[in-house]
């Protein structure tokens, strides 16, 4: 429809006799024309947000204020209803912003097809969450993924072309203040990388409409590096922490710390290095000393702590536990990340967490 309104404007413009008999054809009427078909053009992409969670609620909240077509899918019925029933109840830096009525579904629920879906569940969570939107996707659908950890792209293969997945890392933070209330703090930004750069100017054009929305995404090379350098940050800090059951801040406060993390991070850089991914050791070391003070992020207990604490799984295997599995793939010994895998498991088996 879009295109057609378009050749119309152009093919009259084009011919002369009908250009001269537009005479009231305005400036602004033409702008407004413009304006118009730009307002059309956006109503066409729909997005699907798979995980209506702490980053999910955010970000499907930035782009439904601006006038995309958002629907959330989220597992968690309470959750579902609240949003269906009053809104998405949005704080942001303690100020009430208001409730959003944006569209949401439980899997099961839901029909159609949709353009963009942005992924944002827990690691372990990806390929069932896949498995219960597949029948929304279409040929050229295409999946943002942002989540922690690694090993993403080899599961997102199982549904789309290599071209229709974009691969991410953010430092964007969110929570929940409870089903159907969005807190958050702050600002973030998030780097991201199409995984086969066919028609890279349509991924482009994807990365400004969202930054129009406020995303502050960056189109960057070397972002499977930065992913590598999260994941080794959380390697250390996610595990140690919840074994240790202390936060950030008491972590760095203990000097002979430092052999752990280099422990970690040795085993870490060889795996990233033989996966073909530049890891800077040194970079990932300096990463974690600079959040220890309190100010910064000192009093936080990582999120594998608080599901460890909150009685659920966690995602040690696509932490430690990914590095033990690519390790094994590549012949590189990882008897650190080994052992901390084995005992988180057991720490999850003990407190019978699900």
């Amino acid at each position: 429809m879009v295109t057609n309104l378009l050749l119309v404007s152009f093919n009259l413009f084009k011919n002369e006799r009908l250009r001269k008999s537009v005479k009231y054809f305005s400036l602004i009427e033409g702008y407004a024309i413009i304006k118009k078909l730009k307002i059309l053009r956006r109503m066409i992409m729909k997005i699907l947000f798979a995980g209506a969670g702490a980053l999910g609620s955010r970000f499907g909240y930035m782009l439904f204020k601006n006038n995309e077509d958002v629907t959330f899918v989220d597992t968690w019925e309470e959750h579902v209803e609240n949003i269906k029933n009053k809104g998405l109840k949005v704080i942001i830096d303690e100020v009430d912003l208001g409730n959003y009525y944006i569209p949401i579904y439980k899997p099961e629920q839901i029909s159609g097809k949709y353009d963009v879906i942005f992924v944002a569940t827990k690691s372990m969570q990806l390929r069932p969450m896949l498995d219960s939107v597949k029948h929304l996707f279409h040929e050229d659908t295409k999946i943002v993924c942002i989540l922690n950890g690694l090993g993403h792209v080899e599961t997102l293969k199982d549904y789309v072309k290599e071209e229709n997945i974009l691969i991410g890392v953010t430092v964007w933070t969110s929570g929940l203040g409870g089903p159907g209330i969005l807190k958050a703090h702050g600002t973030g930004k998030i780097e991201l990388k199409q995984v086969k750069e066919i028609n890279l100017d349509r991924t482009l054009s994807l990365v400004e409409r969202f930054n129009d929305a406020g995303l502050n995404i960056k189109y960057s090379a070397d972002t499977y590096q930065s992913i590598w350098h999260k994941a080794g940050l959380n390697c250390v800090l996610n595990s140690f922490c919840t074994l240790i059951d202390c936060n950030i801040n008491q972590y760095g406060s203990y000097d002979k710390n430092l052999q752990l993390t280099r422990a970690v991070l040795n085993e870490v850089t060889a795996v990233g290095r033989a996966e073909g991914v530049d890891v800077k050791q040194e970079v990932i070391e300096n990463n974690i000393k600079n959040i220890f003070p309190l100010d910064i992020a000192g009093a936080h207990y990582p999120s594998l702590y608080q599901d460890m604490k909150n009685g659920r799984l966690t995602e040690i295997d696509f932490l430690n536990g990914a590095i033990s599995r690519l390790g094994k793939i590549h012949n590189i010994p990882t008897p650190v990340c080994d052992v901390i895998t084995l005992m988180i498991h057991s720490k999850e088996f003990i407190n019978n967490n699900k």
